[in-house]
């Protein structure tokens, strides 16, 4: 019995260690204006309202808006709504997974992709902004 319960400890001590984000402090960014790089280099503005996401990557100009839905307090899905990109048309409806693994205050927080195949390839750092700095970069 006594077994039973170190080895229990073990894998808390285990899943603290490795677990997400700070639940409540992902609570800061369900709403706000944020800017992250794409995988050109290119910065991407992004307002995020209670239901959706809107892009706007400041080089190519292309804009697109997203239904967002939190499944958790540090995990969200986006799915494609609208775009006035030709080429990113053929993936309306597609949605994707985003895990937020380390908060940094109001500074933003580091985000990986939570993809169907089970690996976290696409990772990032989601910037937060204020809205005079989102307006000025706009």
């Amino acid at each position: 019995m006594k077994h039973f319960f170190l080895i229990l400890l073990g894998l808390f001590l285990c899943h603290a260690t490795f677990a997400q984000a700070d639940s409540t402090a992902c609570l800061n960014y369900k709403k706000g204006y944020f800017s992250y790089m794409d995988s050109l280099g290119n910065t991407v503005l992004v307002h995020r309202r209670k239901k959706y996401q809107y892009d706007k990557n400041t080089v190519t100009k292309v804009r697109t808006q997203f239904r967002l839905s939190w499944t958790g307090n540090c995990t969200y899905q986006i799915t494609q709504a609208i775009t006035n990109s030709k080429a990113a048309r053929k993936y309306k409806y597609s949605s994707t997974t985003v895990i937020i693994d380390k908060t940094d205050g109001d500074q933003g927080y580091t985000y990986s992709c939570g993809c169907e195949d089970g690996s976290k390839i696409k990772s990032g750092y989601m910037k937060k902004l204020t809205k005079e700095q989102y307006y000025s970069l706009f």
